[in-house]
């Protein structure tokens, strides 16, 4: 205690307050350079963090509501439309326009809308969708409209025809083709440690090989199991590298687990870190199409806003589900490292060149 007292004193000389987080990430740190540094009022582990390295936390969704109102829905799917619409506005480059413009006149024309219902009948797939101006019917070839969910929004190109639109193309934003983003340093990817199954000497093996080696980071997503277990562990062998954790639970979104360890990053599912320039997902169910919709899958309104849109796009996704294995979309790292119960893949990726490694038990020796 009389440590921890001596670092919030130090800081509140300088007119800082330090969150409980920061003084545990303090608390054998050399914080004469920390206390250099220009900071808000109130300095959180990210502000710390931040100076030897720029991490930034980009998604972190740590409260959602128990009950749920009427008004809180609109707010919601209001939130979650806006967004998307201005992704799909900036990477559609077309004359949209709103649903309560249309006329009878059979024109070309391009619509923004949030999908209310879809129906199958006489061959046909009948969607309806609204803006914040009105709705409308669109009726599309059943092949036109395969990939469409309940609660997407999406751009559609159509034939307008009074109370009804005839659909010719639904868009969704999808990633743009780009240049993989390079940053530096190192990062490891684990999922499933599962520590009330998987035995605990493979994870202890695995810690000792990461800590003699030249990196500085590592992302954990999928079941943790002994908790208590898992912070003792990382304690004892990543004292000077940063642990990234995505909370593994039921559905999404799930807040951070509460964790006492100063060298745990403890996050939601879905989360998002960039690490020196390079973007990280970290989401423990995961699906190519959530690129393609730059959307993170619908949920229940239980948030003040939408946190799952991919306002940014993510360079690496880190998901605990799936066959171990590294694939690529539009130069997003898709990295999936198994299990300790089954198929153990650790993926070491170099920001620098953005090179990845994918490993088993019987490497980290």
């Amino acid at each position: 205690m009389p440590v921890r007292n001596s670092i919030v004193g130090e800081f509140f000389k300088k007119g800082k307050l330090l969150t409980p987080e920061a003084i545990r990430y303090l608390e054998n740190k050399d914080i004469e350079g920390f206390l250099a540094d220009n900071y808000e009022i109130v300095v959180d582990i990210e502000d710390l963090m931040a100076r030897e390295d720029r991490i930034r936390i980009l998604k972190n969704i740590t409260e959602k509501k128990s009950e749920v109102t009427t008004a809180d829905i609109v707010k919601f799917y209001n939130s979650k439309y806006e967004k998307m619409r201005s992704i799909i506005a900036s990477r559609l480059q077309k004359n949209f326009v709103s649903i309560n413009k249309l006329d009878s006149f059979r024109n070309e024309i391009f619509i923004i809308g949030i999908v209310r219902e879809i129906k199958n009948n006489e061959n046909k797939k009948t969607i309806d969708v609204e803006d914040s101006t009105g709705s409308m019917t669109v009726v599309f070839e059943p092949q036109e409209a395969e990939d469409v969910e309940l609660d997407d929004v999406v751009a559609i190109q159509g034939i307008s025809a009074g109370k009804i639109v005839f659909g010719k193309k639904i868009m969704f934003p999808d990633m743009p083709l780009r240049q993989p983003v390079l940053g530096k340093g190192k990062a490891c990817f684990i999922s499933g440690v599962q520590l009330d199954e998987a035995p605990q000497k493979d994870f202890e093996a695995f810690l000792k090989w990461f800590e003699s080696q030249d990196i500085r980071y590592l992302f954990v997503t999928g079941p943790i199991g002994d908790i208590a277990c898992f912070e003792t562990m990382i304690d004892n062998y990543c004292g000077n590298k940063r642990v990234f954790m995505a909370a593994e639970g039921d559905g999404m979104p799930v807040l951070p687990l509460k964790i006492a360890s100063k060298n745990i990053v403890s996050l939601s599912n879905p989360s998002m870190v960039e690490v020196n320039g390079v973007k990280i997902l970290l989401i423990n169910n995961f699906d190519l199409k959530m690129l393609k919709k730059r959307h993170l899958g619908a949920i229940k309104p239980v948030l003040s806003e939408d946190l799952m849109t991919l306002e940014d796009m993510p360079d690496i996704v880190h998901t605990g589900s799936g066959e171990a294995g590294i694939n690529n979309y539009k130069s997003t790292t898709i990295i999936k490292s198994g299990s300790f119960l089954e198929n153990f893949k650790p993926v070491v990726v170099d920001f620098a060149s953005r090179d990845c490694r994918q490993m088993g038990l019987e490497d980290l020796v």
